[in-house]
């Protein structure tokens, strides 16, 4: 017998065989005159008598693996951090910046922007780290271009980093990130940046500080006032607009206001008081209650009383002196004597003329003197003769319109109060005595007159001075034209066309300056003008007599 070779799908084991025997299932033999079927791969298909590997039918997100003992393959579940297409396709790991966070996935899923895996196989993407960002499928974080940052699980750089703030909080995030360094300016001196994400809105004031907007970087320091809470912009406050809104916090066109100052506090610097019956007292470096109208009239009383006193006296102890005998006319000439030889009066009109040039340094010229030279010269504001000033504070008087008016009256209402005085006194010589005083009492009048105007005039000057001078703050770092003005003399006034008070003042202010710092020293210069042929040939006349304070002394 001629032995036969067993054919693919059979084979003969050993010797003395009969017939081919057919691969069992999960076997196969592709060749002929084989003694072994070989096993079926992994993913496989091998039925009985099979003679080739057959691909497995398994469904996407499975496997299949070694075919048991009844030659049908088996589909298992595909693991987690892997991906399985399908078929006869063994699982394969997902790469960097992917991850299968599941079984029978048969796709790897990309990491979300915003975070990253850069392991393979992996089952979830990690969170972006601080400072850097992330897009969608990344395998690292991407550090951001300086001066960008961001906190954790970022997708792209669109906050400035620390020290550093977003000039433009409403900027395109795409334009921030190509053009970090066109959105992200360095922190202003004195503010704060520290917290990540700052924007020019939210720019960190210190206390002790103010500035005029949320939209500006200028910070001035609060030098009078104690009651700079910072972190705020209070740019357009005022008593009539707070009063007008109804609140205290609002947005007043585009700047965040009532804000950066302490409660009862506002205005430029915080040196304005919310309530009217208040003023800011810099003495106090807050605001106190204004006092009782009976108060400071009763104060202003005993000035005038105690000055007017203070000269009856000296003239009375001149005048009794003199008649105390012999010893009494030479108390009287040494008296007398030593009133030359010192020369008060000289020495007054020194002291008024070097006020006057002071006083109207900053009101009239803007000039700043530095501190170590006003520190010595503050007491000269205790001669201003300003008796309004001194009896009761400018705030609380009214607007700005009557502090004026009363500014500049009421030295003419002393003058008149002295020359009420002066014809009394001329009326009771003239009932108990016969003498006319017409003449002399004219003249005294004038001499009281010009006493007066002379002393008054730097003080007087300087409040009608005080109703033009405005200080100026920046409001946006947008636009360096725009500004917002503060009359000094009343922070509740706005320099502004826009404001009724303040183009309300103009009429007032050119008449008072045209009555005091014109009119005034034009009327000392045609009376010393009217009377120089008699000073010069130092002849006496009842007008040369009555200006003799202006010219005496020369």
């Amino acid at each position: 017998v001629i032995p036969v070779p067993c054919r693919a799908g059979t084979f003969a084991f050993g010797s003395r065989n009969a017939e081919c025997e057919l691969c069992r299932a999960g076997t196969y033999q592709n060749g002929t005159g084989a003694s072994n079927c070989l096993p079926c791969g992994s993913g496989s298909f091998c039925p009985i008598g099979a003679s080739l590997e057959l691909p497995a039918a398994c469904e996407p997100g499975t496997y299949g693996n070694v075919t048991d003992g009844d030659g049908l393959p088996d589909c298992f579940d595909c693991p987690a951090g892997s991906s399985c297409p399908g078929g006869a396709a063994p699982p394969t790991q997902c790469a960097a910046g992917t991850v299968a966070p599941a079984e029978r996935m048969k796709t790897c899923d990309s990491c979300a922007a915003g975070t990253y895996q850069d392991g393979t196989g992996a089952t979830r993407c990690r969170d972006c780290v601080a400072g850097h960002y992330c897009t969608e499928g990344a395998s690292a974080p991407l550090p951001c271009p300086h001066p960008l940052g961001t906190g954790r699980g970022s997708v792209t750089c669109s906050v400035c980093k620390r020290e550093f703030y977003l000039l433009n909080s409403s900027a395109n995030p795409a334009d921030i990130f190509d053009n970090p360094t066109k959105h992200c300016k360095r922190c202003p001196k004195y503010a704060d940046c520290s917290a990540r994400g700052t924007t020019l809105q939210t720019l960190g004031v210190p206390p002790g500080l103010w500035r005029a907007s949320s939209l500006t970087t200028e910070l001035h320091a609060c030098v009078a006032s104690d009651h700079c809470s910072g972190s705020g912009g209070a740019a357009d406050v005022s008593r009539r607009r707070l009063t007008a809104s109804g609140s205290d916090n609002r947005v007043v066109g585009d700047v965040i206001v009532g804000e950066g100052c302490n409660a009862g506090h506002t205005g430029p610097r915080c040196e304005w008081c919310r309530s009217e019956s208040q003023y800011f007292d810099r003495v106090q470096r807050g605001c106190v209650d204004c006092p009782s109208a009976g108060v400071r009239f009763a104060n202003l009383v005993g000035i005038v009383l105690a000055a007017a006193a203070t000269g009856a006296l000296f003239y009375l102890a001149l005048t009794r002196v003199a008649i105390f005998g012999r010893a009494g006319a030479r108390a009287a000439h040494r008296l007398s004597h030593m009133k030359v030889k010192v020369g008060f009066q000289p020495k007054v009109k020194v002291l008024v003329s070097f006020y006057q040039i002071a006083a109207t340094l900053g009101p009239v010229y803007g000039v700043r003197l530095h501190e170590d030279f006003t520190r010595w010269t503050d007491f000269i504001d205790a001669i201003s003769f300003d008796l309004l000033g001194l009896t009761y504070p400018d705030a609380c008087i009214g607007s700005m319109r009557d502090r004026l008016l009363l500014a500049a009256l009421w030295p003419v209402l002393l003058v008149l109060l002295g020359g009420a005085a002066l014809a009394f006194h001329a009326l009771a010589v003239w009932s108990l005595m016969g003498r006319d005083l017409v003449r002399s009492t004219k003249s005294r009048l004038l001499y009281w007159a010009i006493l007066v105007a002379y002393l008054v005039l730097p003080s007087v000057s300087r409040s009608i001075f005080k109703a033009r001078m405005c200080e100026s703050f920046g409001i946006s770092v947008f636009d360096a034209t725009a500004r917002r003005s503060y009359l000094v003399a009343d922070l509740d006034v706005l320099c502004s066309a826009d404001d009724d008070e303040y183009r309300g003042l103009d009429a007032y202010f050119w008449t008072m300056f045209a009555l005091w710092p014109v009119l005034a020293p034009l009327t000392f210069l045609a009376l010393l003008l009217s009377i120089r042929s008699e000073v010069r040939a130092q002849r006496s006349s009842s007008l040369a007599r009555a200006c003799r304070f202006l010219w005496r002394d020369y």
